[in-house]
């Protein structure tokens, strides 16, 4: 007999532990993500109070009623008829309550799904597909109202599903990532464009021990070469021949010294060794260019070379009807003049280009060939393009047999920290360096003029 009263007090009860357990998870687990309970969450707490609390009141019915049947069935035997309908209740409720909890079950679900089309602010409006935002946008209405006449501005829908997009987009013009996707370093730094030299190359390229280069010069000479004869008394053999005059000239070209140095950490050079063997890239590069610069436009002042345009003879063939072209032509013709084979030109690039453009009436190019693979040459000669070269100025020449270059140290790269307080700061100087000389010879081997 207790077995049967039993069994409906053991289902009422693990009912309701259940169900309670199912709110409260419930409940914990979507009010942590809202300040409060929405609207569908309120009334499935409410009516889940109202069940639990009927369970109670049906159980505390049944407790009294199967106490007092299990009294009278001991005292008499038997039980009344009026209790034997009660139990009968009993077992008729039993059915109910699980009726009562599924009725709930459904109602959790159907308030979870709805939750699930909410915004994350937590307010009550209905899910909104992009088409209904579109059309409902002010954009699309000025657009509309409009007739096709005005195009319609970007409308921002937000998430496909959320406010609360995860993106792993890099902030343009930053360096700044999501901490979620890791970037895609690459080694090494990216260098800038460098200039090509070329100067260096036209020249006779030899070396030095000294720190000063002396060397003869003719300075005037005169030649009286001549028949040998005499006028009065009539002679030839036996008569006086003439007299020629030839002077010399010390003249000097000093070895100068190019270099500039970068401060950097020692730190940074452990930890990065390649940043070392870049900054010495870099570091030589400036010596050339600079070098480039010298060679070419030195102007002979203390510490500095006395480049070729500033020891080069004057063009002395200009004329007023005559294009840049002709003017090179001219000035191969003045080297010439002075015994000197000549080799080519010095143009800035932007002439050389100019000259490379100009079309006959047909608008067939004159002499270059857009398909042409060849070196670039005018008149036969090679053409030496480089930004060094002042633009609209040229220098023609007769290069290795006008001037000479004297290496005395070449480039080198030096790492010290004998620098100020370099020492008790953990920074070293790195210092590049290089030493040469420039003498120009022939300076008629040489001409500057204007395109």
């Amino acid at each position: 007999m207790k077995t049967i009263f039993r069994a409906p007090l053991l289902a009422l009860q693990f009912l309701m532990l259940a169900l309670a357990a199912c709110v409260d998870t419930y409940a914990r687990r979507v009010w942590c993500f809202y300040e409060g309970p929405p609207g569908d969450l309120k009334a499935l707490a409410e009516a889940t109070e109202k069940a639990i609390k009927a369970l109670q009141d049906n159980m505390k019915k049944t407790q009294d009623l199967a106490t007092e049947a299990l009294e009278t069935s001991r005292k008499e035997g038997t039980i009344h008829g009026e209790q034997n309908a009660k139990l009968k209740e009993l077992g008729e409720f039993d059915s109910k309550a699980s009726d009562i909890f599924n009725e709930l079950k459904t109602r959790v679900l159907e308030v979870e799904q709805k939750m699930a089309h909410k915004p994350a602010g937590g307010g009550d409006s209905e899910f909104k597909s992009m088409g209904q935002i579109v059309a409902a946008s002010e954009q699309f209405k000025a657009a509309q109202a409009s007739k096709g006449r005005q195009r319609m501005d970007k409308v921002d829908v937000g998430s496909f599903h959320t406010k609360a997009t995860i993106t792993g987009q890099l902030n343009q013009g930053t360096t700044t990532t999501s901490s979620i996707v890791m970037p895609d370093f690459r080694p090494g730094v990216v260098m800038p464009g460098l200039q090509r030299m070329t100067v260096r190359d036209l020249l006779t390229q030899n070396r030095t021990l000294s720190n000063l280069i002396v060397y003869a010069k003719e300075l005037l000479y005169t030649s009286n070469a001549g028949p040998q004869y005499q006028v009065s008394p009539a002679l030839t053999e036996g008569a006086l021949k003439n007299e020629s005059a030839l002077t010399f000239q010390l003249a000097n070209a000093p070895v100068v010294t190019i270099g500039h140095w970068i401060p950097a950490s020692e730190q940074i050079l452990e930890d990065a060794p390649m940043l070392q063997g870049y900054v010495d890239g870099r570091l030589r590069y400036g010596l050339m260019l600079e070098e480039e610069k010298e060679l070419l436009n030195g102007n002979g002042t203390a510490g500095k070379l006395n480049g070729l345009v500033n020891q080069a003879t004057a063009f002395t063939g200009a004329g007023t009807n005559h294009t840049a072209i002709d003017h090179i032509l001219l000035a191969y013709l003045q080297i010439s003049l002075s015994f000197y084979e000549p080799t080519g030109v010095v143009l800035h690039p932007t002439d050389w280009t100019n000259m490379l453009l100009l079309k006959d009436t047909l608008g067939r190019y004159l002499f270059s060939d857009p398909q042409g693979t060849t070196q670039p040459r005018l008149w036969g000669k090679d053409v030496v393009a480089t930004p060094s070269q002042t633009q609209g100025q040229f220098l023609a020449g007769a290069f290795r047999m006008a001037a000479e270059i004297f290496d005395r140290v070449d480039a080198t790269v030096e790492i010290s920290k004998e620098h100020a307080d370099f020492f008790i700061r953990n920074l070293v100087a790195i210092l590049a360096e290089e030493r040469l000389a420039l003498v120009v010879y022939r300076a008629a081997a040489i001409v500057k003029g204007a395109v």
